[in-house]
C-alpha cells in the first residue's frame, strides 16, 4: 500500500486495514464478547492517549459528551478492560503488525523524514533496522 498520508489519520487507517487481516484465534462463544479489532485498537488507544485509567476516562467522556475518544478517534465499538485486552492479545503474534511498521518505515523514507539520519552513501545507522519479513 502506497503511503499517502503519514499523519495520525493515515496511520490509523492503515493500522485498521492490518488489524482487519488478522484471524481471531478464539473459538466462538462467550469468550468473544469483545472483537479482536476492539482489543487491538483499545490497546493502541490506551498507549496513544496515555491516561492513568483509559477505560475510566472514556466512561467519563461518554457520560459528559455522549461519545468518547475510543469511539470517535479509534472506531472502537466496545472497550475491553485491560485484563480482557491482555487475555485476547496474548494469543496474537506481534508479527501480524509488522506490515504496519514496514508501511511507516517506507513512508518516512519516501517523504524524506530520514534524510537527516543518513550517513555515507545514504545509508541509515544500524539502529534503524527493519522488521523481519514473514
Amino acid at each position: 500500500m502506497e503511503v499517502k498520508q503519514l499523519g495520525f489519520l493515515g496511520m490509523l487507517s492503515y493500522f485498521q486495514v492490518v488489524v482487519a487481516g488478522i484471524t481471531d484465534p478464539r473459538s466462538a462463544g462467550n469468550a468473544t464478547r469483545y472483537s479482536l479489532k476492539d482489543a487491538i485498537l483499545g490497546a493502541f488507544a490506551a498507549f496513544f492517549r496515555q491516561n492513568e485509567s483509559f477505560l475510566e476516562y472514556q466512561r467519563q467522556l461518554n457520560s459528559l459528551c455522549g461519545r468518547d475518544n475510543a469511539q470517535s478517534l479509534f472506531g472502537l465499538v466496545n472497550i475491553p478492560t485491560v485484563e480482557q485486552m491482555r487475555n485476547i492479545l496474548d494469543g496474537i503474534a506481534a508479527k501480524h503488525l509488522f506490515p504496519w511498521f514496514r508501511w511507516i518505515d517506507q513512508g518516512l523514507k519516501d517523504q524524506g523524514y530520514l534524510r537527516g539520519f543518513e550517513a555515507l552513501d545514504g545509508n541509515l545507522p544500524k539502529f534503524w533496522v527493519k522488521a523481519p519479513s514473514f
